[in-house]
């Protein structure tokens, strides 16, 4: 029996001793198919602007999706930020909506007044006051010289209540109209205009997609946004694509967003900051963001 029970124990030590290497084996393997699994693009895309944004103490923000991909959607720290003249997106799609509900016409002329003139960008301060001008003209100013002078002239014709209600409706949560453009008062007194990179890039994705207003509407946008003057950063880091952008600037602050056709994917790509550590740095290192969303 002594003999017997020492085989036996014998025999179950070694069971044992092969399950346990079965295991390991097994773990093994599976570490090694997962070791040569490559990261999914988002992720690898988010090493990338990481360490970016890690090189600066400018507060980043970004959106970039892939919408001829099957690729989910890459958001960076988006939050409600300073929207600088990023708000003339949201402007400039309802307006879209009156026209094409028919309360507005793009031929129909508003009368510039002295009242309307503000100073930043724009050239439409410069004409002499009972100019008329075409809303096409005027919204077309808007976005291709982000011209403050006829962006107020919209937000009177529209509303900003009603533009506010738009703004909600399309569900844009972090997105408000607190005031004009040049309204120092107003921002002194703490009412700043507000937006994300995601209600930013959820706008831009409509628009690409045709779903924002109407083809027609939808196409005219993209006319406009591809006029943009402002070419310092999207345009100069990706030279060879055909871009439909808006920029923003405000102290402290450079935005730029919109869509990039590249000759073999589109990519729609907002990226805000806020408390830069100087203008130019900040540009910088947007450009190599942009790059980087661009082949990631």
């Amino acid at each position: 029996m002594f003999v017997f029970g020492g085989k036996h124990k014998h025999f179950k030590c070694v069971t044992v001793m092969i399950m346990i290497l079965g295991f390991l084996f097994a773990l093994l393997q599976e570490n090694i198919i997962y070791a040569e699994m490559p990261l999914p693009p988002n992720n690898i895309l988010n090493e990338k602007i990481v360490a970016l944004s890690n090189t600066d103490s400018t507060r980043y923000s970004l959106f970039a999706a892939y919408p001829k991909e099957g690729r989910s959607p890459y958001i960076y720290q988006s939050e409600q930020m300073r929207s600088a003249s990023m708000i003339k997106v949201f402007l400039l799609a309802y307006a879209m909506e009156r026209i094409h509900d028919g309360q507005l016409s793009l031929d129909m002329e508003l009368t510039l007044k002295s009242t309307d003139k503000v100073g930043g960008a724009g050239i439409l301060c410069g004409y002499a006051s009972g100019t008329p001008f075409s809303l096409d003209t005027i919204l077309r100013l808007m976005i291709t010289e982000s011209d403050n002078t006829a962006t107020n002239m919209v937000i009177d014709l529209l509303g900003k209540e009603n533009i506010n209600a738009y703004i909600q409706r399309n569900g844009y949560s972090d997105t408000v109209l607190n005031r004009k453009m040049m309204d120092f008062e107003a921002a002194n007194a703490g009412w700043e205009n507000y937006t994300s990179v995601t209600d930013l890039g959820n706008i831009f994705l409509k628009i690409y997609n045709h779903e924002c207003v109407g083809y027609d509407e939808d196409e005219r946008m993209l006319s406009y946004l591809k006029g943009q003057t402002d070419t310092e950063c999207f345009p100069t880091a990706l030279p060879n694509a055909a871009i439909a952008h808006k920029t923003g600037e405000l102290g402290g602050l450079y935005d730029d967003g919109g869509i990039i056709y590249m000759n073999d994917r589109d990519i729609v790509l907002v990226i805000m900051t806020e408390h830069y550590s100087s203008r130019y740095r900040a540009i910088e290192i947007m450009k190599e963001m942009a790059i980087t969303a661009a082949y990631n």
